[in-house]
């Protein structure tokens, strides 16, 4: 778009129509009220009820004034500083018996427990893949960061569906194709 004021016209409305719930005729409304509140006050001329008027020799378009006028940016600030993280101890806040129960497992940095697994926890609060995790705490590599019994449990939900016969049938239907 070449013209700031409806770039910024459109982002403030962008932003106005995703947190509220405007009808066509609300949002149209909206579009022109924005646009010519900016316009106003690129002009310099009061918005507090006061009504913009053209400029000598300027047409005036639907009861507005149309002028030219250069509009600054805003200047974008930046984000403030997100605050720090508590320290994090090097040793494990659980030890490996408390973290992998067979109904639950923790978090061996934060010590937050009841979850079925760590990985998304591990993803999103520590920005840990499982394997990092597994040598920092040298967990062996068998010991799956689930809870036994859950697993357990999708397992056999697998096979309640038959997946096992499936994925048996595909990959022999897979290597005759390939043969």
């Amino acid at each position: 778009m070449a013209n700031p004021l409806v770039e910024l016209t459109a982002e403030i409305v962008i932003s106005h129509a995703s947190s509220a719930a405007l009808t066509k005729e609300e949002l149209l409304e909206t579009i022109k009220e924005v646009y010519s509140t900016l316009e106003a006050l690129e002009k310099g001329v009061p918005t507090g009820g006061a009504e913009a008027k053209p400029a000598a020799g300027v047409k005036a378009k639907r009861g507005r004034p149309r002028t030219k006028v250069a509009v600054e940016k805003p200047v974008k600030q930046e984000k403030p500083a997100e605050p720090a993280k508590p320290p994090v101890p090097e040793g494990p806040v659980l030890s490996f018996e408390e973290a992998f129960q067979p109904d639950e497992v923790g978090c061996m940095i934060c010590g937050k427990r009841g979850m079925k697994t760590l990985k998304k926890h591990l993803s999103t609060e520590h920005g840990l893949k499982p394997g990092q995790y597994k040598r920092r705490f040298k967990i062996p590599k068998d010991v799956d960061l689930v809870a036994p019994k859950y697993a357990a449990a999708r397992r056999q939900m697998a096979i309640d569906r038959g997946l096992p016969e499936k994925l048996a049938a595909a990959r022999a239907l897979r290597k005759k194709k390939a043969e």
